[in-house]
């Protein structure tokens, strides 16, 4: 019997051994698809994740899932999915796991134009290790090259480290574009195998040749690859690349194509970041709610220990004072009764506001008159003003001020000055005719907003009419 017992459990741990050995095969499949085909490695993650009953696996399955939402430019989906990590991460003390989730939940906010700043209940700034590979990206993005490169080898020399390849290929771009196209050429022949990013580095160190002016077969090249590639960001540069080399070269059939895609790309991708950014910041509202609402219940919890604590300290003095002042046994009695009912209730009081967010009534004055000059003075077409921005200026912090523009102006920031910038230009449309004969372009720019597409948005979600229709509508008045 003994025999038979031990066969089983013996033969029971070889299948969860083997088990584990799959998942661990399809995960690393999953993660070496996810810069070749985005999609298939989706298909693999959420198999893992629907199948594993280890949370760690779990939020690997949703990291990877995450990345390749982000990849394919669905930000809706992506952070659905952080999200998710977020929760099973509360149970999970593994670092590399909160190395990547803090380095997704930077690049998402970064995609869609949202301050970090903004999550400070889910994540704290001061808490989360320097990612420098999120720096090369955004050194990169900056046109800086030679810092990209130096914060690529301080990733290198970092523990958790992350899909080194697509190190390579920044590594790729930046040496072609400060020159270096012997160094460029090494680099880009290490990510062969991720054919979509090796034929456009190709094309890009092409490109910087002196003679490249007079062959542009490189960017024909591109064309092989065009229909594969599933990462918005990489055929948006291809786009950007043929607008700029079909421009050089006087090619004005090719140049007239691509920037037609550009342009078509840059329009959708704006109009899917508004819609995923309006949809992600209610989840942060809602997530932060949630998050306040739990430590209110904490604070409420400790209160009553206190007063029971404080309860139990009076009650034994009361009873020691009594057995050495029999004499005045009435007096004292009442006194003390008296006392401990107006302690109790103070320091309950006390205890019960402890946690929650209050502004003083000068600070809430001083802040809304701030915001009427801020206003008057139509400070907010400047395109830069952000947040943290507008939170300097006005001397005070940005929770105060985040605070007091959804409390008193009943919106999130970005609702707030979008709809003063629109506001601005519709106050112009009517009152100044020369207004009505502007591109919507001009208009855009004059509003502080960084697209005319953006523009567009945001006006037709504010008054219900497109630019263009509400132009027409006035003229016809």
């Amino acid at each position: 019997m003994k025999l038979i017992l031990a066969f089983f459990l013996v033969f029971g741990t070889i299948i969860k051994a083997q088990n584990s050995r799959d998942a661990e095969t399809l995960f690393l499949e999953s993660k070496d698809l996810l810069y070749k085909k985005p999609s298939e490695s989706a298909i693999i993650s959420e198999f893992l994740f629907k199948n594993s009953s280890d949370n760690n696996d779990k939020i690997k399955a949703l990291l990877l899932l995450t990345e390749s939402y982000l990849i394919r430019g669905d930000y809706n989906s992506a952070s659905e999915k952080l999200f998710q990590c977020l929760e099973l991460s509360k149970e999970s003390n593994r670092t590399e796991n909160e190395f990547q989730i803090n380095f997704l939940l930077a690049r998402l906010c970064d995609e869609l134009g949202i301050e970090f700043s903004q999550l400070y209940l889910i994540k704290n700034e001061k808490e989360i290790t320097q990612n420098y590979y999120e720096k090369a990206i955004k050194s990169y993005s900056d046109s800086n090259w030679n810092q990209t490169v130096k914060d690529l080898k301080l990733f290198e020399k970092q523990k958790n480290k992350s899909f080194p390849e697509l190190s390579n290929f920044y590594y790729a771009l930046s040496y072609s574009n400060l020159g270096k196209l012997d160094s460029a050429q090494y680099y880009a022949q290490k990510i062969q195998r991720y054919e979509p990013y090796y034929f456009y580095a190709k094309a890009k160190i092409q490109s910087s040749r002196k003679e490249s002016d007079k062959n542009i077969d490189y960017i024909e090249s591109l064309k092989l690859i065009n229909k594969k590639v599933q990462d918005v960001w990489l055929r948006e540069e291809i786009y950007n690349l043929a607008v700029k080399n079909y421009n050089k070269s006087k090619n004005k059939d090719k140049y007239r194509e691509y920037y037609q895609l550009q342009t078509a790309l840059q329009d959708s991708l704006s109009s899917v970041k508004e819609n995923a950014r309006i949809s992600f910041l209610n989840k942060i509202g809602q997530k932060q709610d949630e998050i306040l609402e739990t430590k209110s219940e904490q604070q409420t919890k400790m209160s009553y220990f206190i007063a029971i604590a404080i309860l139990l300290v009076f009650t034994v003095a009361y009873f020691f004072n009594r057995k050495l002042n029999q004499k005045q046994n009435d007096y004292e009695k009442s006194k003390q009764e008296a006392e401990d009912r107006e302690k109790f209730i103070a320091e309950n009081k006390a205890q019960e506001s402890a946690g929650k967010i209050v502004i003083p009534d000068k600070t809430i004055s001083f802040l809304l008159e701030k915001l009427e000059k801020f206003e008057s003075n139509d400070e907010y077409l400047d395109s830069e003003i952000s947040l943290n921005l507008l939170a300097e200026n006005l001397n005070t912090n940005t929770k105060y001020l985040s605070e007091i523009i959804n409390t008193y102006k009943n919106k999130n920031f970005h609702s707030y000055i979008n709809e003063l910038r629109i506001n601005y230009i519709i106050n112009k449309l009517k009152n100044n005719p020369v207004y009505l004969k502007y591109k919507v372009s001009h208009l855009a720019e004059e509003a502080g907003f960084s697209s005319h597409s953006l523009f567009s948005t945001v006006f037709k979600q504010v008054t219900g009419h497109s630019p263009a229709s509400f132009i027409k509508t006035i003229k016809n008045q």
